[in-house]
């Protein structure tokens, strides 16, 4: 089974949101994802998420993540924890080489799993992909749209494939193929 990339200038402007004062995430200070033993997700990498607003110069003023942090719990009535937090806004674009894996459907995540497939003994072998392996095959990010995330998000995690902890559409890069381009 082989894994189709996506065209990056098919890719939405993304953006990496984070608190005011903490420098960019420029690719010299890139941390190389890690598989984690209880999450389907990895620890580092650099995680982005769609532009949603943008200023009158045209610089990114907002993103699916801090909309997501923003959105009032359906419980509780208030916003995340982190509303607020993340007030400067980085856009970041792929280098033109950039191999990215696109996740919009459950079969895009299925067959994901598939190809790079966790040890036996790994708690989150049905459903999670080996982030490290997909970076020795070359691989540079995995985007989740919005449609990605909601037919994944609700999958049992224990179970099957899930993106459960995927709040919103995110870019994870697995590798600095990427570049800064508001300062």
């Amino acid at each position: 089974m082989e894994l189709t990339p996506l065209d990056p200038k098919l890719l939405p402007p993304i953006a990496y949101a984070s608190p005011k004062g903490v420098p960019p995430p420029h690719p010299r200070r890139f941390e190389a994802v890690r598989n984690l033993e209880n999450l389907n997700r990895p620890e580092r990498g650099l995680w982005c998420s769609p532009v949603t607003a943008w200023s009158v110069d045209d610089t990114p003023i907002g993103t699916a993540w801090t909309d997501w942090c923003a959105t009032r719990d359906e419980l509780t009535g208030q916003p995340s924890v982190y509303h607020g937090t993340y007030t400067q806004i980085t856009a970041v674009e792929p280098l033109p080489e950039a191999r990215i894996y696109l996740i919009d459907t459950a079969d895009d995540l299925d067959r994901l799993v598939a190809v790079f497939p966790l040890p036996l003994d790994h708690p989150m072998r049905r459903t999670a992909p080996d982030w490290e392996a997909m970076v020795t095959a070359g691989w540079d990010a995995v985007y989740a749209s919005a449609a990605g995330v909601a037919v994944n998000a609700e999958r049992f995690v224990t179970v099957v494939p899930s993106l459960s902890g995927w709040d919103c559409p995110s870019m994870l890069w697995l590798r600095p193929t990427y570049r800064l381009t508001t300062p």
